[in-house]
C-alpha cells in the first residue's frame, strides 16, 4: 500500500484591523475610604462638626462617654483623626481601631 502524502497549502495568519476599537472591562470601584472607630470624653451633646470626617457615635463606652466611627473625607491617618476631634473639643481615649 502506498501512501500518498498531499502538500497542504500554508495557512493564513488572520490580520488585524489597523485600529481596533476600545475595549471597555468592568469598571472599577473607587477606593473605600477607612473607618475609625475610638472612644471619647465629648464635650457637648449634639455632637460638634469635626471638619474633613464623618462620624457617627453610641452611647456606649467603657472608657468615656462615647463611642465614635469616624470616616475621612478625603485622606487622613488616626493621628489627623485624633488632631481634629481634640481641636473640635473632644478627649481621645484608648487607640483608633480601623475596621475591616
Amino acid at each position: 500500500m502506498t501512501a500518498s502524502l498531499r502538500a497542504q497549502p500554508p495557512f493564513a495568519l488572520p490580520t488585524v484591523p489597523a485600529a481596533l476599537p476600545a475595549v471597555s472591562g468592568p469598571t472599577l470601584s473607587p477606593p473605600r475610604r477607612p473607618v475609625y472607630v475610638l472612644e471619647v470624653l465629648a464635650p457637648l451633646l449634639p455632637l460638634p462638626p469635626v471638619p474633613g470626617w464623618t462620624l457617627q457615635a453610641w452611647p456606649v463606652a467603657r472608657l468615656g462617654d462615647l463611642t465614635l466611627q469616624a470616616t475621612p473625607q478625603g485622606d487622613a491617618s488616626p493621628d489627623d483623626l485624633r488632631l481634629a476631634l481634640q481641636a473640635a473639643g473632644f478627649s481621645p481615649l484608648g487607640p483608633v481601631r480601623r475596621r475591616a
